[in-house]
């Protein structure tokens, strides 16, 4: 399935959580995995929703990147 993680659209399994598409997002952008306990991410629609929250097909995901 694709989902958007801030404008990017990234592959991933179906049965996906948040927490997946913030280690594939992590990865391919570069950025320490280790700060992904540390964002805070917004559905489609601004609400805050959970590192371990479902992913469907087509949906959107952001965050703010964290501080070092």
């Amino acid at each position: 399935m694709k989902v958007k993680v801030n404008r990017r659209t990234l592959e991933l399994f179906e049965g996906a959580r948040v927490e997946n598409a913030l280690l594939r997002y992590f990865t391919v952008k570069k950025l320490d995995k280790n700060l992904i306990d540390q964002v805070e991410v917004h559905d489609a629609y601004g609400h805050v929703i959970g590192h371990d929250a479902p992913l469907s097909d087509g949906q959107k995901i952001t965050f703010e990147h964290p501080q070092p």
